[in-house]
């Protein structure tokens, strides 16, 4: 495929019940950049109970941290949201590639994030995937990358690529994988299971290179959000 034809459509997602809410929507490839300099701290997850168990404290920069979920849903995502405002919020670009949910504008905005600040990338098959991933994580102008691997399988040296390049960058990776891959090895950085609920998230915490693993712990949605949304309703 030359990868010089596949150029970007850029469309606007309008909430229908605030159409002043838009999400920049972007369908093919985007060669984005990742953030260089690596740092030493995580960075935090928003949640004071996962920021303990990490080992830096947060998420780690530089590393691949693999999700593993039940199902495709908006839900899990959850998990990332406090980062994702955070980040924005300083004017950093975040890319999200193949999400299988279209995310809700509306929803995001109501946590903080900077829609601006994200972009959305949908290669058309696998090969794509990974090559916008692996091109996203290396050129240097946005300081996460999420994708999704689908029901797809991606093997191990795959893996370790994605892992390499967030290694090279400094930025931070979040994979989500199927559920079914929990038994398979991963160069991942970190692995988390994931099991959500409507106002629930349970994580298992799988693999933690240079730390602890094993451990469970059960996070409320539900009342996080309604802190999150207070604390901007203040300012």
């Amino acid at each position: 495929m030359n990868k010089a034809k596949n150029f970007i459509q850029n469309n606007h997602l309008e909430n229908q019940a605030d159409p002043s809410i838009r999400l920049r929507h972007f369908r093919g490839k985007k060669a984005c950049q990742a953030a260089n300099e690596p740092q030493n701290a995580g960075a935090t997850t928003g949640f004071t109970s996962l920021d303990v168990l990490l080992k830096d404290h947060g998420w780690p920069h530089g590393s691949t941290t693999e999700l593993l979920v039940p199902q495709a849903s908006s839900n899990t995502l959850s998990l990332l949201l406090p980062m994702l405002a955070e980040l924005t919020q300083k004017g950093e670009m975040v890319i999200l590639i193949k999400p299988p949910f279209t995310p809700c504008a509306s929803e995001l905005a109501q946590h903080g994030i900077q829609l601006e600040q994200l972009l959305l990338v949908y290669p058309r098959d696998k090969r794509d995937c990974l090559w916008a991933i692996e091109q996203s994580l290396q050129s240097g102008g946005c300081s996460a990358v999420l994708s999704w691997q689908g029901e797809q399988a991606i093997s191990y040296r795959e893996l370790q690529r994605l892992q390499q390049s967030a290694e090279a960058s400094g930025c931070l990776h979040f994979h989500f994988r199927p559920q079914s891959e929990d038994p398979r090895p991963s160069p991942a950085t970190l692995r988390l299971q994931l099991h959500s609920k409507p106002e629930q998230l349970t994580l298992r915490l799988l693999k933690q290179v240079g730390g602890l693993s094993g451990q469970h712990l059960q996070l409320n949605l539900l009342q996080h959000s309604t802190s999150k949304r207070h604390h901007l309703a203040l300012h």
